[in-house]
């Protein structure tokens, strides 16, 4: 066999193989979707995004603006005489 064709040959056998794990991939994650909860589970709201269990969500603090604008303080250079 000369370069070409040994060359063409691992290009065959790896678009099989990608296929092959693409279909894998695929059945696996439609699997995944009919293991859905189906009974009553407290955690899982019955309407809307599912909420997080364990987190609880952070809310940073609003900063309220500067007196004179909201202008941070510059330091002029001038130094201490």
């Amino acid at each position: 066999m000369d370069l070409i064709s040994i060359l063409a040959t691992v290009i065959l056998l790896t678009t099989i193989g990608t296929l092959v794990v693409a279909v894998a991939a695929y059945a696996a994650f439609k699997m995944r979707e009919k293991r859905k909860p189906k009974r009553h589970d407290p955690t899982v709201p019955l309407h809307g995004a599912r909420e997080p269990v364990f987190l609880t969500r952070f809310i940073p603090e609003t900063t309220k603006p500067e007196v004179d604008g909201g202008e941070p303080s510059v330091d002029k250079g001038e130094g201490v005489r």
